[in-house]
């Protein structure tokens, strides 16, 4: 259901925005895909050691074709849309940004690596004109 979740030609413009940010020298194939609750429950107390339900998980793919995958919850982030008044189109593009991020090695476990991903989101958040304090 990815076109009625986010446009194509959404999801092409925010993969060109990283793509430009994170200076890629050569195309990379990144599947993307919605999951349910359940699923992205499963695979985060699987892969994450963690129980619950999660907006989006990031997998590095060691098939030569595939870089990698991001997965998201269409439920929890319009959950977290309404808890923070903006648009589910907006928390969407924000978690694809935040798990491609991830994909490329971007982490915010330690304060000194947050010191380095956050402000490259903002920055490809506000070249997509989305607002960075998400």
């Amino acid at each position: 259901k990815g076109g009625q979740r986010l446009p194509e030609r959404l999801a092409v413009k925010t993969l060109g925005v990283i793509t430009k940010a994170l200076r890629l020298k050569k195309d990379v194939t990144i599947s993307v895909a919605f999951v349910s609750e359940t699923e992205i429950k499963k695979l985060n107390r699987s892969w994450r050691g963690k129980n619950r339900v999660t907006d989006v998980l990031s997998f590095g793919l060691e098939d030569g074709e595939v870089f990698g995958e991001v997965l998201i919850s269409y439920e929890q982030a319009a959950r977290q849309a309404k808890q923070m008044k903006h648009s589910v189109t907006e928390e969407i593009v924000f978690l694809l940004v935040h798990g491609v991020l991830h994909l490329f090695g971007h982490d915010h476990e330690k304060p000194a690596d947050a010191k380095k991903m956050f402000p490259l989101q903002s920055r490809i958040l506000i070249a997509l004109g989305v607002d960075a304090r998400l």
